[in-house]
């Protein structure tokens, strides 16, 4: 009996085991982030990535087949998150200026939290699957389907001027993302405050 005193269940080990590799396979996404942002992915290796989270490279193929999967795996569910806000800005209540300007407050939040993403992303587009790039392709349709449904919206009650949504909704969705390549986080510019002078940026821009 003395022997059973202090074991672990299996289940409890099973656990401890998932939440280990998790967090690990976590830690292999952020320093594969940082290496493709800082070499480029053509120049960043397996080998630096295992150096960069203290495995062997053999190891590292235990989370991940190859460098353009863990890619693929690093844009996975990434616009998730701000998709989600925008969509429910959309259908909340509120006038077609209160939305859009929520709306672009969170996109440029969304892009200023996930800097790193955001700069691989427009860099490597090209070397993802073609699986991979149609799921991004369709989120950012949906995004700019959701800016062009409510300038529409204005544009057709006299809230915003101009006739086309589509066009406009392109317009502030580069102004917003092109943030990524200035902004610097020890900046004079808090993200908030970048975040809502955009917003009333776009606001004046359709109000002209």
């Amino acid at each position: 009996m003395a022997r059973l005193v202090g074991r672990v269940s299996a289940p409890t080990l099973g656990r401890r085991r998932q939440r280990r590799s998790a967090e690990r396979e976590k830690s292999i996404r952020a320093a594969a982030l940082r290496i493709f942002r800082q070499k480029g992915f053509h120049a960043a290796s397996m080998q630096n990535i295992a150096d960069a989270v203290g495995l062997y490279k053999g190891s590292l193929y235990y989370y991940v087949s190859s460098k353009e999967e863990l890619l693929v795996r690093l844009f996975e569910g990434r616009a998730d998150q701000v998709l989600g806000e925008i969509r429910a800005i959309t259908y909340g209540t509120g006038t077609c200026t209160e939305q859009l300007r929520a709306m672009v407050r969170a996109y440029v939040l969304g892009v200023l939290r996930n800097l790193d993403s955001v700069r691989v992303y427009l860099r490597e587009e090209h070397v993802l699957p073609p699986a991979a790039l149609r799921q991004v392709h369709d989120e950012q349709r949906t995004m700019r389907d959701l800016f062009e449904g409510v300038i529409g919206h204005g544009m057709r009650d006299g809230s915003f001027v101009g006739t086309d949504p589509k066009l406009a909704a392109l317009a502030l969705l580069g102004m917003c993302t092109w943030v990524h390549r200035w902004y610097r986080p020890k900046g004079r510019l808090t993200e908030t405050a970048i975040a809502d002078d955009f917003a009333d940026r776009a606001i004046r821009m359709l109000s002209v």
